[in-house]
């Protein structure tokens, strides 16, 4: 088990921007965390709260004067599976590399493109 999993708390910040009327509290008790824009709205960091902070990050969510800020569970990663084979597919001896999607014309057979020039009906 690494030590990145171990300090990782599970949960995860999330803003209701709707809700926020930008104070900026949030970002003083946080600001390992939270980062205020141009406007003072909250930019929140990526990831999980580390569980060092969590303490800090419910005093910010505490502090949320209109109750934009939430603490919430991390969905548990979804395990990763490898991906399928690849179809194979039938060769076709109708068709090659190069050749158009349309199965050939035999040689045999003579394009009809109307009379040849010199030709007389």
């Amino acid at each position: 088990m690494s030590s990145r999993i171990a300090l990782d708390s599970g949960l995860r910040l999330e803003v209701d921007r709707i809700a926020c009327d930008g104070y900026g509290a949030c970002a003083e008790l946080l600001p390992e965390g939270i980062d205020l824009d141009e406007w003072g709205y909250p930019i929140i960091a990526p990831g999980n709260v580390p569980l060092a902070l969590v303490d800090m990050a419910r005093r910010a969510v505490d502090a949320c004067p209109v109750l934009a800020l939430r603490l919430v569970k991390s969905p548990a990663p979804a395990p990763t599976a490898p991906p399928p084979p690849a179809p194979v597919l039938a060769s076709r001896p109708d068709r090659t590399e190069g050749t158009p999607p349309w199965p050939p014309r035999p040689a045999s057979a003579k394009a009809k493109r109307g009379p040849e020039p010199g030709r007389r009906r």
